[in-house]
């Protein structure tokens, strides 16, 4: 777990299964645990993302997997495999603590 946020979402990497590709770019798994059910029943979501931690630092989703139980348990719900537009967390969020936990992972390559 690396952050949790206002809402009492958990944020997970899976830190086995990150690749760096230069630098600046880093691909991982995350899973995020909801408090409550989303109004679709979803507890969890694991989503593939790229980072790019040029300045200032952005992400994308590649892929999303909506998940009924915690920790990804559970038969998937739905699944997106479009590349989102690049995204650029808010200082002070969840986003922004995954981003300093990730980045300094491409910046040793």
């Amino acid at each position: 777990m690396v952050s949790t946020d206002v809402n009492g979402r958990r944020f997970y990497v899976d830190f086995d299964h990150i690749h760096t590709k230069s630098k600046r770019s880093v691909f991982y798994w995350q899973l995020s645990d909801y408090a409550k059910p989303a109004k679709t029943g979803t507890l969890s979501v694991k989503s593939f993302e790229e980072v790019d931690c040029g300045i200032p630092r952005k992400l994308r989703i590649l892929a999303i997997n909506f998940y009924p139980q915690p920790m990804a348990q559970g038969d998937l719900r739905k699944m997106i495999n479009k590349p989102t537009e690049w995204l650029y967390p808010q200082p002070g969020t969840s986003g922004e603590t995954v981003l300093k936990t990730v980045c300094p992972l491409a910046e040793k390559k």
